[in-house]
C-alpha cells in the first residue's frame, strides 16, 4: 500500500524533514520519492530509521559519490534533481542502543553544504522575484485592469518574504556552526 503527504517544508529545515520521515518510518511509513510537492511513502512494519539529506551538485561523480555511502552503510533511498544538482535521500537502520548516526560528522562539512544551498536558493528565489516585478509593472502598463497586477505583486511579495526568511535561516546556521 502507498500514501502520499503534501507536507511544505522549505530548504532551511532539512533537519525537520529528515525528522518527519523518520517519524514516518517509526508508524511504518517507508519514503520512497517526492514529486508534485507530496512525499511517498511505501507501507511495511514499523521501524526505526535515520534519515539524512544531503545536496549533491552535478559533477559526473555520482557513481563513486553513492559508492562511498554506500560502503559507510547508508541506504540511497532517492535523488530529487533541481537547480543542476539533486537532493539525495539516504536512510540506515539504527542499531539498538547505538547514537543517532549522521552524514555530515564535522561543522566544515556543513558549512559548505549551507553556503552552497544558500547560493543556489538565492540565485533562484531572487530571479523569480525579479521576473515576477517585471510582469506586474508590464501589465499594469498594458492593462485597465489592477487585478492582474495585484495578483502579480501579492505572489512577488510572498517570494520576497519566503526566500528572506530562508536566507536568514541559513546564514544564521552558517554562522552557529563556523
Amino acid at each position: 500500500m502507498t500514501k502520499k503527504v503534501f507536507k511544505f517544508i522549505t530548504v532551511d529545515n532539512v533537519e525537520k524533514e529528515e525528522a518527519f520521515l523518520e517519524e514516518m518510518a517509526n508508524q511504518g511509513w517507508f519514503f520512497s520519492k517526492y514529486a508534485s510537492l507530496r512525499y511517498h511513502f511505501e507501507q511495511g512494519e514499523p521501524a526505526e530509521y535515520t534519515y539524512c539529506i544531503d545536496y549533491k551538485e552535478e559533477a559526473g561523480d555520482e557513481e563513486e559519490y553513492l559508492a562511498l555511502f554506500e560502503d559507510a552503510g547508508w541506504e540511497h533511498v532517492y535523488a530529487y534533481p533541481i537547480l543542476s544538482g539533486k537532493w539525495m535521500y539516504f536512510r540506515k537502520a539504527v542499531k539498538e542502543g547505538a547514537p543517532k548516526e549522521a552524514i555530515f560528522t564535522d561543522d566544515a562539512s556543513m558549512v559548505v553544504l549551507w553556503k552552497t544551498i544558500r547560493s543556489r536558493w538565492t540565485w533562484f528565489g531572487g530571479s523569480a522575484i525579479l521576473m515576477l516585478i517585471v510582469v506586474g509593472i508590464a501589465t499594469l502598463l498594458a492593462s485597465v485592469y489592477l487585478i492582474g497586477s495585484i495578483f502579480t505583486f501579492a505572489v512577488a511579495l510572498f517570494l520576497i518574504v519566503l526566500y528572506g526568511k530562508m536566507y536568514i535561516r541559513i546564514t544564521r546556521k552558517i554562522k552557529l556552526r563556523s
